[in-house]
Parts: C-alpha cells; structure tokens; sequence
C-alpha cells in the first residue's frame, strides 16, 4: 500500500473520542486505515453522531491526525468544541 498516492482519504469510523482518538472492532481493517493515512495528503473523518464518546476494540489514530471531520448537527456540543479547540474543521450536515 506504500506505493500508493492519495489526495483525500474519506475515513468512516465506528467510534470517536476526542481524547482516544477514533476506531474501529476490526484489527485488520485498523490496519488498512493507519496505512492509508499514512498515504493521503488529507483525512476527512465522517461519521453520525452517534459515534462520539464511543470506542471499539482498535485505535486507528489519534485525532489530531483529522483534518476535517463531517457529522450532523446533532454531534455533542463538548465533542465540537473540542474539534474545534484541536484545529479540526467541521462540516455539518
């Protein structure tokens, strides 16, 4: 996968938490994220925001990592300050 070259990387998550970072119940899917982002000029995390405040079994990366994140409108208000407090962008839907 190293040889390949990505502008954007669209990431959907099964758990963000601001503070662990985001994941998902998959190893070897984790793998194939980290790997990704290691590629991409860009990662846009997207998830609803049902995911916030939640983990699962494996870390992908940590949050400060995202450049964007779009969710709906619903994302806890503590969840978006803290976005916003770490420079991350977000898009609401």
């Amino acid at each position: 996968m190293h040889q390949l070259s990505a502008d954007i990387l669209f990431l959907g998550v099964d758990g963000f938490d601001t503070k662990a970072g985001l994941f998902t119940p998959n190893l070897l899917e984790s793998e194939v994220n980290r790997a990704m982002v290691e590629i991409a000029r860009r990662t846009i995390a997207v998830c609803d925001s049902s995911k916030f405040g939640r983990r699962s079994l494996c870390n992908i990366m940590p949050v400060t990592r995202v450049h964007e994140v779009i969710t709906d409108k619903r994302i806890p208000k503590a969840d978006l300050h803290a976005l916003k407090e770490l420079g991350v962008e977000v898009t609401l839907v």
